[in-house]
């Protein structure tokens, strides 16, 4: 069974929803990824809990990949408490895979409406030049998604339509190939 998000708000405000389930104590131990086209997106939106001592930015440029994973695992140390993703599908993608690592709660905050990553429990991997290589489904759900809708809402629409079209090719691509090496026909290789 594929499951959706535990907890998913949209509406404006949403962000207020991090202090319905964590403390300032946890928030000040978060760890924020974001690109730098999602965090100025979001930047007026962005809660109080962003600026709290203690958080850890880290500003992310590079493929869902084991070597990016690894090294945002070193940047984030072993003392946070939640991982808090502001992007599209790839740095979604990204930080869902450092949480599982990490063993932390998810938050996705999408920047975007053309992607799928804040909901779905998996990720898509990468190489380092960024050709896909597989997914990974997860066990649990994302623990929580926070949808800002005029974030959203201004971001391009040319770039939506770019976006969904690679990101929907590349998961149908890679749930073809599951689907065949399930059933081991031939004909789909």
């Amino acid at each position: 069974m594929v499951v959706g998000p535990a907890n998913y708000f949209s509406h404006p405000g949403s962000f207020n929803h991090l202090h319905d389930f964590f403390t300032d104590e946890q928030l000040s131990r978060a760890v924020w990824i974001y690109g730098e086209r999602a965090i100025a997106a979001a930047q007026t939106k962005l809660p109080p809990a962003f600026e709290l001592p203690g958080v850890k930015h880290i500003l992310f440029r590079g493929h869902c990949s084991e070597s990016d994973v690894q090294q945002l695992a070193a940047e984030s140390g072993d003392d946070r408490s939640v991982v808090i993703g502001v992007g599209g599908g790839a740095l979604l993608d990204t930080a869902k895979a450092l949480a599982r690592r990490l063993g932390l709660p998810f938050v996705a905050v999408p920047t975007i409406a053309a992607t799928c990553a804040a909901w779905t429990p998996l990720s898509v991997w990468y190489n380092d030049a960024g050709q896909a290589l597989h997914y990974e489904i997860f066990d649990d759900a994302n623990f929580m998604v926070l949808v800002e809708p005029e974030i959203i809402l201004n971001a391009s629409a040319r770039r939506h339509k770019n976006i969904y079209w690679r990101g929907s090719v590349t998961r149908w691509r890679n749930g073809m190939k599951r689907w065949c090496w399930l059933r081991n026909q031939k004909r789909c290789r």
